[in-house]
């Protein structure tokens, strides 16, 4: 049996109404939960090849010798064709890392437990000296921080075609994405491999009350299936 190589992030489109600032993750761990192979951009019949709960630190060098263990490709239809991916991750994170806000400050994660489904993380302001590991959530969309400066909207990913914070269920999201390039099934029983780049994968901004408020950013991305 052939294990599939897959790794996932958290794929957000994050727009501003005032400065905003991306970082490199030093920790960016995600709970992936259900994979599905699609034949078209709605996944409307898909095909699941892996399920249950597998946590990848995608920031480790070793992310992806354990997402590895996640499901399998054996047994896929031969002759069928995939063009789309949909995984279902558990929308809580954990994180560290730090955003510098240009002459706002640095914001730095710090451990903090705030951080929910309607509240960013409130991050240390100019002290580099602790990036502990940090739990986020993926916020629901709307405007965040004094003054609402910070505003969090799904509704047109870069990375994914289509993405659902808060579903098939309130502590999970879902998202379907393109692959490089379409595949048909053939004896040979294929790997998802996916490459990536947290260097930019934090995001984070000082308010206009001066708080540091944090959230999961978007690191690039290809999924491709490969035999």
């Amino acid at each position: 049996m052939k294990n599939f190589l897959i790794v996932f992030c958290s794929f957000i489109l994050i727009s501003f109404k005032l400065f905003g600032a991306s970082g490199s993750a030093d920790t960016y761990t995600v709970t992936m939960l259900k994979v599905e192979l699609c034949g078209e951009v709605t996944c409307s019949s898909p095909t699941e090849v892996a399920s249950g709960s597998q946590s990848v630190n995608i920031a480790n060098l070793s992310a992806g010798a354990e997402a590895a263990k996640f499901g399998s490709t054996s047994g896929l239809p031969i002759g069928q064709t995939f063009s789309h991916l949909r995984v279902t991750l558990d929308r809580t994170f954990t994180i560290s890392g730090t955003v510098t806000d240009g002459s706002n400050g640095t914001c730095t994660t710090d451990g903090s437990t705030e951080a929910n489904a309607t509240t960013m993380h409130v991050g240390t302001k100019d002290d580099t000296s602790g990036k502990t590991n940090t739990t986020f959530e993926i916020v629901d969309a709307g405007n965040y921080g004094s003054g609402s400066n910070i505003q969090i909207a799904y509704s047109s990913p870069s990375s994914a075609v289509s993405m659902s914070v808060g579903s098939p269920s309130a502590t999970q999201m879902q998202l379907i994405y393109a692959l490089t390039s379409s595949y048909t099934v053939g004896l040979v029983s294929p790997k998802i491999k996916v490459s990536f780049d947290v260097s930019t994968a934090v995001g984070g901004a000082v308010d206009a009350g001066g708080t540091c408020r944090m959230w999961p950013n978007e690191p690039t991305v290809s999924i491709a299936l490969t035999d």
